[in-house]
C-alpha cells in the first residue's frame, strides 16, 4: 500500500518499527535460529496455557530500620532471573533481584528513606510513580544513580492512602528496563481511614500488576524497539505469572489494578459482565463507590475495585477478560471461588470528600504530535525534551488549566510527576465518575482534546510531565515544569 507522506508523519511510520509474532503452522519448525513465542504457543502450547499457576503473592518490603516517624529500607537494583515458563528460567532486571519487585506499605504521615544501591551494569533512578515527593527524590530522568553507587530517597507519604507503583526514568531506557522487570507497588496506607471504612484488607486486599511480555524459545524475554505504537507482547502476565488463577472466598476483596505495561491498554470486564465496584483511582479513593461492568487501564493508570465473590456458588470459574486484546492477550487471569467465612468488611456509600482546588492561576496548551523530519520524535508543543528548557512554571498554591490535545493516531496517557490534578473535560464533557478524582495519569486518545486542572500544592522544583507509552517518553515525548513561590 502507498503511504503519503503526511500519513507517515501524523501515524508515526506506523508499520515501519512494529512488534510482530507470526503464528506457524503447528507441523513445521521455524527454520530461524530462535523461535518466536507464538511459535512456542503453537507446538507446544502447556508453558503458554492459562490458569494453570496460582497468582503470586508478591512479597512486602521488610524495613531494616523503624521509629514512629520514619521506616527505613535498603534496596538493590540488580539482575536477578524469574520462572515464568515452566522448565526454564528468565532473567530479569529487578529490585532485590526479583520479579517483580516487592511491595513497600507505607502508612501517611509516616516517611520512608530507601538506600537504593545500583548493582545493575548500567545507569539508573528509581521514580515513585504517584508520589507527592521533593524533587531531588522524585526520579529524574537526568538525575542518574551512576552504576556501582547508591542514593537514599526520601518519601515524606504526606498524600492520602493510595495505590502506587516505583519504577526505572532514565531518559531514553525506560522502555528497556521497565520491560526487563524494574517496577513495583508502593502502597500508602492510612489507619484511620482503614478503620473507619471496613474496607477488604489483609488477605482480601490483592495488589495485581498487569502486564504484556514476549518470550524467546530459551525463555528470555524477547524485545523490540516500537516508537509507533510502543511495545505490544502476546502474553500477558499477572505479577509475573501468565494468566495464572486464584482461589477466593464467597465475600469481599478488594483488588488494586495497575497496568504497569510498556504501552498495551486494557478493557477488563469480570465474567459474562458482572458489576465490579470501583473505590479508588490514581490518587487515592473516590468521593463515592461507582458501579461498573468494564474498566478501561491504560499504562500507569490505576483502579481499586471491590468484588463481591458471594455473587458467585461454590466452585464458580469467573474469568477477568481483557476484551481489547488478541487472541492471546485476552484472557488475564481466572478466580475460583470456595467456600468462604464470615464477611468482615463492606463498602460504604461515602469514602471521601475531595479537597477544593485552589484558584486557576494560568492556562496552558500543550499539542501532542509526531515529528519525522530528521530524528523521528515524538514532542509536545512541538518540542522535545530538554534538560535545559523549562516549559512552564506553575506557582506553589496555585491549580491551573492545562490542555492536551493529540494531533497524532496513537494515544497518549499523560503523566505529571509530583504533583495530581483533576480532569476537567474529555471533548467538551465531564469525565466519567470513575476518573473524576484525583489522577496523575490520563489518556488521551487519537484527536482527542483533554483539559485537566493540576494542582501544584506541596514543593517547588523541577519535575516532568510527559506520556507514559514508555517508547513515546524515551523519544522526547516529555516537557519541563518548574514550580516556583
Amino acid at each position: 500500500m502507498a503511504v503519503t507522506r503526511r500519513k507517515a508523519l501524523s501515524q508515526g511510520f506506523s508499520g515501519v518499527f512494529l512488534v510482530c509474532s507470526f503464528a506457524a503452522d503447528k507441523r513445521s519448525r521455524p527454520v530461524t535460529g530462535t523461535a518466536t513465542s507464538a511459535w512456542a504457543r503453537a507446538s507446544a502450547a502447556g508453558p503458554f496455557e492459562p490458569f494453570q499457576r496460582d497468582v503470586p503473592l508478591l512479597p512486602v518490603a521488610r524495613p531494616v530500620e523503624q521509629t514512629k516517624s520514619l521506616q527505613k529500607y535498603i534496596s538493590e537494583m540488580k539482575p536477578g532471573t524469574a520462572s515464568i515458563l515452566p522448565g526454564l528460567t528468565t532473567p530479569i532486571l529487578g529490585y532485590y533481584g526479583m520479579y517483580p519487585g516487592p511491595t513497600f506499605r507505607a502508612t501517611r504521615g509516616r516517611a520512608v528513606e530507601v538506600r537504593q544501591i545500583n548493582r545493575s551494569g548500567r545507569d539508573l533512578n528509581v521514580h515513585l510513580h504517584g508520589g507527592v515527593t521533593q524533587p531531588q527524590f522524585d526520579g529524574h530522568p537526568h538525575d542518574a544513580v551512576p552504576d556501582g553507587t547508591e542514593r537514599l530517597y526520601h518519601y515524606s507519604n504526606v498524600q492520602h492512602s493510595a495505590t502506587l507503583w516505583y519504577h526505572d526514568h532514565a531518559h531514553g531506557e525506560t522502555a528497556k528496563t521497565l520491560f526487563a522487570g524494574l517496577a513495583a507497588f508502593y502502597i500508602v496506607e492510612d489507619p484511620e481511614e482503614d478503620d473507619a471504612l471496613e474496607l477488604p484488607r489483609g488477605d482480601y486486599d490483592v495488589p495485581l500488576m498487569i502486564q504484556d511480555r514476549a518470550f524467546n524459545a530459551d525463555g528470555t524475554f524477547r524485545y523490540r524497539v516500537d516508537i509507533d505504537r510502543g511495545f505490544r507482547g502476546d502474553t500477558l502476565l499477572v505479577n509475573g505469572a501468565i494468566a495464572p488463577r486464584m482461589k477466593v472466598e464467597r465475600r469481599l476483596y478488594r483488588l488494586r489494578l495497575l497496568n504497569s505495561s510498556n504501552a498495551r491498554p486494557y478493557e477488563f470486564v469480570l465474567g459474562n459482565g458482572r458489576e465490579v465496584i470501583q473505590i479508588s483511582s490514581d490518587g487515592g479513593l473516590l468521593p463515592k463507590p461507582v458501579r461498573r461492568t468494564s474498566i478501561s487501564l491504560q499504562p500507569a493508570e490505576r483502579v481499586d475495585v471491590v468484588v463481591d465473590f458471594r455473587q458467585f456458588g461454590v466452585g464458580s470459574e469467573v474469568i477477568l477478560h481483557n476484551t481489547v486484546g488478541e487472541a492471546t492477550t485476552s484472557a488475564v487471569m481466572r478466580f475460583d471461588v470456595v467456600k468462604g467465612g464470615a464477611e468482615e468488611a463492606r463498602v460504604p456509600k461515602v469514602l471521601r470528600e475531595l479537597e477544593p482546588l485552589p484558584p486557576v492561576n494560568a492556562q496552558r496548551s500543550f499539542p501532542l504530535t509526531f515529528n519525522g523530519l530528521g530524528r523521528a520524535q515524538w514532542q509536545i508543543a512541538g518540542a522535545g525534551f530538554d534538560d535545559e528548557r523549562i516549559d512552564c512554571r506553575p506557582r506553589l498554591g496555585s491549580s491551573e488549566l492545562w490542555t492536551f490535545t493529540n494531533n497524532s493516531e496513537r494515544t497518549h496517557p499523560m503523566h505529571t510527576h509530583g504533583h495530581f490534578f483533576r480532569v476537567v473535560s474529555i471533548e467538551g464533557k465531564p469525565p466519567q465518575p470513575g476518573d473524576a478524582a484525583w489522577k496523575d495519569t490520563i489518556p488521551v486518545l487519537p484527536h482527542q482534546t483533554v483539559v485537566i486542572r493540576p494542582n501544584f500544592d506541596y514543593y517547588t522544583g523541577r519535575y516532568v510531565f510527559h506520556c507514559h507509552a514508555a517508547e513515546h517518553g524515551d523519544m522526547s515525548m516529555m516537557g519541563q515544569m518548574e514550580v516556583v513561590a
